[in-house]
């Protein structure tokens, strides 16, 4: 019988210390002769040890921007690495997950809320490949951020490749899947570049800042776009999510990565879409980051605060 999802949130991480603690002074009091020390570093050690789940999404609260880290056993995915001022939140999250080494680093776009970190990110850490959409000439920024980003991964001497729709490859047990861009547009949200990640019986649409024009051609494009979770596209903007492309992917829950002061995003009428359907909705202003891990089968949910 197939495993679906198994809804599990996570209390923040304090609260779980909290609780260790008192077990380990209540064993100290029944047992003056317990070794303490020894205890109490096993207890951190499972705290703050990485994530030991085979497969996990992390979709990082960055605010107004994008970041999503992709874990396989020892395999690392990056799509999209923040805005320039949270740069380091992206590295910090990084290391602490133990990554040394990313397969592969996708940004989806050339905005900076979504290439705002990758600078940093290629600096700190190997990177085995690169994924960046071609733009029209007219569409080529000139912005800073743009120009540093491309800049430091020369220096790097990193392979950059351009985005083949249709494209599949494994990274390590992870099935992944370039959707588009398919054609030319006139909005460079258009030339986002859409991934789908199977992991088991889970698979994962991770849509960048895609727009309706995108939608409609990975419809017509006649592709596979049933996933278990749909990262909404453009933050939740009323020009994504269209109701066509919603029955398309037939997605159980929604991820919408968003900050607190979000310029009215996501919608209403997009969350009303989504409801509409009964998609479960997650969104980062309210949950902080929010991690998927799964064992092929189950699939399980944890967010950094109770506020859904």
């Amino acid at each position: 019988m197939k495993k679906f999802i198994h809804y599990r949130r996570d209390k923040k991480i304090f609260v779980k210390i909290c609780v260790l603690i008192a077990l380990i002074l209540s064993i100290f009091f029944a047992n003056k002769y317990i070794d303490t020390d020894l205890v109490i570093g096993e207890v951190i050690g499972a705290v703050s040890n990485k994530d030991k789940s085979d497969f996990s999404v992390h979709v990082i609260d960055v605010g107004n921007a994008d970041a999503i880290y992709i874990n396989c056993k020892d395999h690392n995915l990056l799509i999209d690495a923040g805005d320039i001022d949270l740069d380091n939140k992206v590295v910090n999250y990084l290391s602490a997950q133990e990554v040394g080494n990313l397969d592969l680093v996708v940004t989806t776009h050339p905005h900076r809320d979504h290439i705002g970190g990758i600078k940093s990110v290629v600096n700190n850490f190997n990177i085995e490949r690169m994924m960046m959409p071609e733009l029209p000439d007219e569409l080529i920024p000139t912005t800073a951020t743009y120009l540093n980003m491309l800049n430091a991964i020369k220096q790097k001497g990193i392979k950059v490749d351009k985005p083949i729709a249709g494209e599949k490859f494994n990274i390590g047990d992870m099935k992944v899947e370039i959707l588009g861009p398919i054609s030319s547009y006139k909005d460079i949200n258009d030339y986002s570049i859409v991934v789908k990640v199977i992991y088991g019986e889970h698979s994962f649409l991770f849509m960048g800042d895609a727009e309706k024009d995108s939608e409609r051609d990975l419809i017509n494009r006649g592709y596979n776009l049933k996933s278990t979770v749909l990262k909404v596209g453009h933050h939740g903007s009323q020009t994504s999510t269209t109701n066509e492309f919603l029955s398309k992917v037939s997605p159980k829950i929604a991820v919408i990565s968003v900050g607190e002061n979000n310029y009215s995003l996501p919608k209403p009428n997009v969350i009303k879409r989504l409801i509409n359907k009964n998609i479960e909705v997650y969104r980062t202003d309210k949950c902080g980051t929010i991690i998927f891990k799964s064992d092929g089968e189950e699939l399980t949910i944890s967010i950094e605060r109770e506020n859904i």
